[in-house]
């Protein structure tokens, strides 16, 4: 303000009316002038007069808003500027000053300002300290594709950590904690990681100003400074990858808010500092594609919940709540958010006996619990009054929603009575000293809860404009991605509030997703169930929820199986059969299950030692055989089992009885090695079988032969026992369709013996024996399979063993698949090809076999020549989706091979990916794939030699 005191003669005789009205628009925009005072500051026809209104306007706003005019007029102005301020306005920008300034941030992360965080607004009396109530927290490594690799620490995270780091996960789950978790081991010294850092700035991404240098003044910076700003921003960039950004809550920022934000997450490599940013699940995909690493935070432990618990609350209280824990399935569940622990805390603090199952009535009986604690505050208010801001509230929250606005200025709340709100606790008030303080919910998921219960009484209501009003709302909701992410909780919480708002939705998702309804994901189904699960309508809209999940996948596994599975399967079960797959998981690496019976139990408490040992609970049991009516497939997989006992076996078998279609999915279980006739017993609609890295002993494989109705058989990864029946009993399978032997070491007498039985199979669809070698006679071997596959009219897909000399009938084979109308998949993979082998392929690729879409050309011998008939020869493959050109050893492409590669890519209008393991690619050739906008992937900060393109 002194500042423009000195200069206000200047300023007022020398800023144009044009540069006037921009920053009077600019302070509008920011929300520093109200539109009355914009108006008053431009309704001067005079432009000195329109100076001296704006600047007298902007000196009675404040420092802060002083802050923002005087980087308007740099903007709009940089000459004037500089001119009316002088190179000693702002102090030049020292070595010393960052250290000062260091100092002052880890005074600030120290600080119980910084660390301790009011969960749920000041107004309920709980305080999460850092210090005593954090625990490091689990998290799950992603790869570029989202799924998950391996299980890291905070330590770990830090110690691997790239730039820009994505920490994701759902609401409540502790994103934020972990960042200043981050700032205060820095600030500590206690993290050996962070040492190498010079600064560290948490930046709330929800409050950002116009500009990341202005944000930090606002957020972090002390209000003495004054600093130069770009000799502070170029000290900042020179410092590269020793400071780091702590950017929290992506999903609430705006990229038009501040553009040098967003830039320094998406285009990290210009800046070269180190950014960890947060955001919701639903958010990812925004920021996934640029991401170096991606971690998503892991369920809270039942361990940390019962610390937290315990040290937030009395003894007496804290054993209340833990014992209620121990209790109850829902309990355990919840308490893997941090957030609904701190609000079961809240709850059991209010003296609440409140009995919760679902995540509405947790927020519900908070809100109520609120709204009943603030009474004495507002016994001088009217009640209607009080009831009609409670009204407003919900408004706000909807709008905002909507508006993916999560902080409001006083303009915002239009008829609110901020301070009815601010008593009660559902809004809550930042910055009062500002000029524009904001007003904001404790939570985004309570914002949303508010929203929800607000949209249900607009949907339920009786008067026609309401109920108008809440489906002009739900027609917002317009994709699938919003119904299953950016308004998932939106509407379970809408759901949770009333029935007739659960049919109104239903019935709008219903035309959502109408020409979505192929779609195999189970993401949709998962959200159905807890849709269902939330609205507490039991049976009374079965056929409305049906539609959410015909023809659809249902994926659960023995570790994951809740309430809301428990109540979909008992009161939906006609939904239940609508599903086209429900895919079971069950894992054998725990020693002992939870099915074990109190009387197996001795005395001194451990178990008997001729009890043995089982894997499938009893609870997974009761959720499929408490039922009548039947699953169209169930697939059950059978995972790490060491061994099977005759209990389980029994208990395999009352699972697989719900289902008119079975398929059995057995990995890396040697437990299962001779049991396999036992289970064909108790599995008796089984009609698709898959087995990967289990032993077969003989009796195994003559079982699997005598199952004359398999539609699948999939054998894949096993050495087999030498008098085994597998391939001499295939021809007994007169009804597959499918048939996969993968790396089963076929050898050339095998080959033929497989040919000869081939030929009962006439429905065969698909035969994969990839990875397979066959050595020195392998080329009769393949000649007699050609043969074959000519009495195989419905193949599509044909992956071919690999051999030392199996290339010698390449034409002949060709010649014989033309044959075979209806090939579309087909893999030579390990066939020692040659560049001339290579262009005889292409020469048959350009005659025949159009409908090729798959081609796997993968671990060959081919020099550029090859490669480039063959790649000129795909353009003639117009639905080709997927080629595999990955060589056996390093391979590096001239550069006409590069060219037409990219050239012929982009004629395939269905190309989808396409690998290239060990090529050698230098920056160049990355460089020409870039131009043609193809998807490099980089790791370790150089490019490797394993490249593989995809999404096109």
């Amino acid at each position: 303000m002194d500042i423009i005191r000195s200069i206000f003669c200047g300023l007022t005789e020398r800023i144009s009316k044009t540069i006037s009205k921009q920053i009077a628009c600019d302070l509008y925009a920011t929300e520093i002038f109200t539109l009355e005072e914009m108006n008053y500051v431009l309704s001067d026809q005079v432009a000195q007069e329109v100076a001296r209104r704006l600047v007298t306007s902007i000196l009675n706003k404040g420092e802060e808003s002083c802050r923002y005019f005087l980087q308007s007029l740099e903007n709009k102005d940089r000459f004037l500027f500089h001119s009316l301020m002088g190179k000693n306005v702002f102090g030049r920008v020292t070595d010393d000053d960052l250290e000062d300034l260091a100092r002052l941030l880890k005074r600030l992360y120290n600080s119980k300002f910084f660390q301790n965080i009011f969960p749920l607004g000041k107004e309920i009396d709980i305080i999460f300290d850092l210090e005593t109530t954090f625990t490091d927290p689990l998290l799950w490594k992603k790869d570029i594709l989202n799924q998950r690799k391996e299980q890291i620490t905070l330590e770990d995270l830090l110690h691997r950590l790239e730039s820009p780091c994505i920490i994701e996960g759902e609401a409540g789950k502790g994103k934020t904690t972990i960042l200043k978790r981050i700032a205060y081991l820095w600030a500590s010294g206690k993290c050996e990681s962070l040492i190498q850092y010079k600064l560290v700035f948490f930046i709330t991404l929800r409050s950002m100003s116009v500009n990341l240098y202005e944000t930090m003044c606002d957020q972090l910076f002390p209000v003495t400074s004054n600093w130069n700003k770009q000799e502070f921003m170029h000290k900042i960039w020179n410092l590269g990858p020793n400071v780091l950004f702590l950017l929290d809550g992506y999903d609430e920022f705006s990229c038009e808010s501040c553009a040098e934000v967003d830039d320094l997450i998406k285009h990290n490599y210009k800046f070269g500092s180190t950014a960890i940013v947060t955001t919701r699940t639903e958010s990812l995909k925004e920021v996934r594609h640029c991401a170096s690493l991606i971690v998503e935070t892991s369920d809270f432990t039942i361990e940390s919940a019962k610390k937290l618990i315990s040290n937030v609350l009395q003894e007496e209280d804290s054993t209340a709540l833990l014992q209620q824990l121990d209790e109850t399935d829902f309990m355990k569940n919840l308490m893997k958010t941090p957030l609904f622990v701190v609000i079961a805390c809240a709850l059991r603090m209010g003296e609440y006996e409140f009995h919760m199952n679902t995540q509405t009535t947790l927020f519900c009986t908070l809100y109520n619990l609120m709204i009943e604690r603030s009474h004495y505050k507002l016994r001088d208010v009217d009640i209607s009054i009080i009831e009609q801001n409670i009204t407003f509230c919900g408004n706000l929250a909807l709008k905002g929603l909507f508006a993916h606005k999560f902080e409001f200025r006083k303009e915002h709340l239009g008829s609110i009575v901020e301070d009815i709100l601010l008593k009660i606790g559902l809004l809550n008030m930042y910055g009062a000293q500002k000029p524009k303080p904001i007003y904001r919910f404790f939570h985004t998921s309570f914002q949303e809860y508010t929203a929800g219960k607000r949209l249900a009484q607009l949907l339920s209501s009786e008067d026609t404009s309401s109920a108008e009003q809440g489906e002009c709302y739900l027609n917002n909701i317009q994709t699938v991605n919003d119904v299953t992410n950016r308004y998932k909780n939106l509407l379970f919480y809408t759901c949770g509030s009333s029935r007739t708002a659960t049919q109104k939705v239903i019935n709008h998702i219903r035309n959502v997703c109408k020409d979505d309804i192929s779609d195999q994901s189970t993401d949709f189904v998962d959200f159905g169930i807890n849709l269902f699960y939330e609205s507490a309508t039991k049976t009374e809209l079965s056929r409305e929820f049906e539609f959410l999940f015909f023809g659809r996948t249902l994926h659960i596994n023995t570790y994951n199986i809740a309430a809301h599975h428990v109540d979909f399967f008992e009161y939906l079960p006609s939904c239940l059969s609508v599903l086209q797959l429900v895919k079971l998981d069950l894992f054998g690496s725990h020693s002992v299950g939870s099915n074990i019976d109190k009387k197996d139990i001795s005395n001194e408490g451990g178990l008997m030692e001729n009890k043995p040992k089982t894997y499938i609970s009893e609870k997974v049991v009761k959720l499929f055989f408490d039922w009548t009516q039947a699953l169209q497939t169930l697939e059950v997989t059978l995972k790490n089992f060491d061994q099977l006992n005759k209990h389980d076996i029994k208990c395999l078998g009352k699972i697989c009885c719900c289902a008119d279609h079975l398929r059995l999915n057995i990995c890396c279980s040697i437990g299962i090695t001779g049991s396999l006739a036992k289970i064909v017993e108790y599995c008796k609609r089984m009609q698709d079988l898959i087995i990967d890295r289990t032993p077969l002993s003989t009796d195994d494989e003559t079982r699997i032969v005598e199952m004359t109705n398999l539609k699948i058989l999939s054998i894949s990864n096993i050495n087999r026992q030498e008098g085994g029946d597998l391939l001499h009993g295939l021809c007994n399978l007169v009804e597959i369709e499918k048939l996969v032997l993968h790396n089963i070491h076929l050898n050339e007498k095998d080959a033929e013996i497989l040919a000869y039985n081939l030929k009962n199979t006439r429905n065969l669809e698909v035969l994969d024996l990839s990875d397979n070698y066959l050595e020195d006679d392998g080329k009769q071997a393949c000649e007699e399979l050609g043969i074959a596959l000519t009495q195989l009219p419905a193949l599509t897909t044909l992956k071919l063993p690999g051999g030392s000399n199996i290339k010698g009938c390449l034409d002949k084979l060709m010649c014989q698949l033309k044959g075979i109308p209806s090939l579309s998949n087909l893999a030579f993979k390990r066939w020692n090809m040659t560049d001339d082998d290579v262009k005889k392929l292409a020469t048959h690729l350009k005659e025949d076999f159009k409908k090729i879409s798959f081609l796997d050309l993968s671990c060959n011998n081919v020099g550029s020549d090859g490669w480039i008939s063959l790649i000129e020869a795909l353009q003639n493959l117009k639905n080709l989706r997927h080629f595999d050109l990955s060589t056996e050893n390093i391979f590096i492409p001239i550069a006409h091979v590069v060219q037409i590669l990219c050239s012929v890519v982009w004629k395939l209008p269905h190309l989808s990916s396409f690998n290239l393991s060990n090529w050698e690619l230098d920056i160049l050739d990355l460089s020409k794939m870039k131009n043609a906008k193809l998807i490099c992937r980089k790791g370790e900060g150089t490019y490797k030699r394993i490249f593989k393109v995809e999404n096109i």
